[in-house]
């Protein structure tokens, strides 16, 4: 695995790792994730300060920053939806004319970026974590746009599968009854039982699931590292961190100041 479609920077003692568009998207679209950090650090997790301090970098939009549930509920990046408001939901669906900017946030769960030019240009941020990966918010997702875009062609989506737990490092009981459905749920090359838990490739199921909607593979982008393995460049929960979170930011290039 390689950071292919991914491109590491710092600045003032925060880093970033900003998603790599294809040549289509480079004008319309860009995605960056907030990794362990300054800035991250002093703003716990919290969005409302988060954009108090990097809203002025885009011409003071307003941040869509829905109260993650662990569900597969998708929404627009409206002004509708926009601080202070914090509707459920667990993915933003971005698009040209979007006025404001999305966002998610976490700590072991993953970070994924769906966008294409298709039928026109679209961009998805969602949070798939355990439970969200076992609930396909992935393919729901994307089985929601075909149906609202006709004449989409898979082959012009690209994805972005950012930092979250590795499978040596999330385990869960064999006996939990969420163990037990995801076991009917995940292919048996992305878990692994052993002494009494089971070990979940959440990161690998939810590739999986992108190819399982057409998504090309040679535009599936993976990056390296684990959220609680490398917890001096990430923030994970099972490793302690309670509050501070990687941030993940979305929207148009119109709004970069």
């Amino acid at each position: 695995m390689d950071n292919r479609g991914f491109e590491w920077t710092k600045e003032k003692r925060q880093r970033k790792l900003r998603l790599i568009m294809p040549e289509e998207l480079k004008n319309v679209f860009f995605a960056s994730v907030y990794c362990r950090g300054e800035l991250m650090d002093s703003t716990e997790g919290d969005p409302e300060k988060i954009w108090e301090i990097l809203s002025s970098n885009f011409n003071n939009t307003g941040l869509v920053a829905p109260y993650q549930v662990h569900g597969t509920q998708v929404i627009t990046s409206s002004s509708s939806f926009a601080l202070p408001l914090r509707p459920e939901a667990d993915g933003v669906l971005i698009e040209a004319s979007s006025d404001s900017m999305a966002s998610l946030r976490f700590a072991d769960c993953c970070p994924v970026v769906i966008a294409s030019d298709s039928p026109a240009p679209w961009m998805l941020l969602l949070h798939s974590g355990f439970v969200g990966t076992v609930k396909n918010i992935v393919g729901r997702s994307l089985a929601g746009l075909y149906e609202n875009r006709p004449g989409s062609k898979s082959e012009r989506i690209t994805a972005w599968i950012g930092p979250c737990i590795c499978r040596d490092c999330y385990s869960r009981k064999m006996e939990d009854p969420s163990t037990q459905n995801a076991l009917t749920v995940f292919s048996p090359d992305n878990y692994l039982k052993k002494n009494g838990m089971t070990y979940f490739d959440i990161r690998g199921e939810i590739k999986r699931q992108l190819m399982q909607c057409s998504v090309p593979y040679d535009n599936i982008y993976e990056v390296e590292g684990c959220t609680y393995c490398n917890n001096d460049f990430y923030y994970s929960y099972r490793a302690g961190d309670e509050k501070a979170r990687i941030f993940l930011l979305g929207g148009n290039t119109t709004k970069e100041a």
